[in-house]
């Protein structure tokens, strides 16, 4: 899945709930900074906070790595 496909399916789900990224962060716990930057595809989320942040969103968002 490219970024643009990423960011439509997040999209979709956020709008479906009524949030943004900053809110669904703050409500799951996380750095909404960190969250666009897994999204946009700077980090790839393999170890530590970043991975942990990846799963919540995999969770959430579903297949969307």
């Amino acid at each position: 899945m490219n970024i643009e496909q990423r960011k439509s399916v997040i999209q979709e789900k956020l709008e479906s709930t009524g949030d943004t990224i900053t809110t669904w962060s703050k409500k799951n716990k996380l750095d909404h900074r960190l969250v666009i930057d897994l999204i946009d595809g700077k980090f790839h989320g393999t170890r530590g906070v970043t991975l942990k942040t990846r799963m919540q969103l995999e969770e959430f968002f579903g297949n969307i790595f």
